[in-house]
């Protein structure tokens, strides 16, 4: 696309449509970072599991208390509600090899917002230049 070549309106809505995007773009990241979070806190619990007493959630404000047996198998969330058993070491490599790709896609979504941010940049430089020019025109 040659921005030169575009009249105002056109660099306007173009403009709309970046932002747009770029905004459905950094909202993905923000959801992308926080699940990563999310199983670098569920690594992090894994390693210092031990046998003792815990409080076990029945919902986000009711706890029940329990106690933790066997500290070496633990229940993980694949997705969609299913649970796969597997080895506190297990649990760990799943949450590595999760964490792993959710750095990848982040490093993907943030390379797209750069290159449109970009593109962004240009666009409104251009539809500034064509205002300014139209605005001498009629002086």
């Amino acid at each position: 696309m040659d921005a030169e070549t575009l009249s105002p309106q056109q660099l306007h809505a173009i403009k709309g449509q970046l932002e747009e995007e770029l905004e459905k773009l950094t909202t993905s990241f923000a959801q992308l970072r926080h699940a990563r979070t999310k199983y670098m806190a569920s690594r992090t619990a894994l390693e210092d599991l031990e046998a003792r007493d815990v409080l076990v959630p029945l919902t986000s404000s009711v706890y029940v208390p329990g106690r933790l047996i066997e500290p070496n198998k633990v229940m993980v969330e694949i997705g969609t509600g299913y649970f796969v058993e597997k080895t506190r070491d297990g649990g760990k490599e799943f949450c590595e090899r999760k964490m792993k790709m959710l750095r990848e896609n982040m490093d993907k979504v943030s390379n797209y917002i750069n290159q449109r941010r970009k593109t962004l940049d240009l666009v409104v430089q251009t539809l500034q230049k064509k205002i300014k020019e139209q605005q001498a025109g009629t002086n």
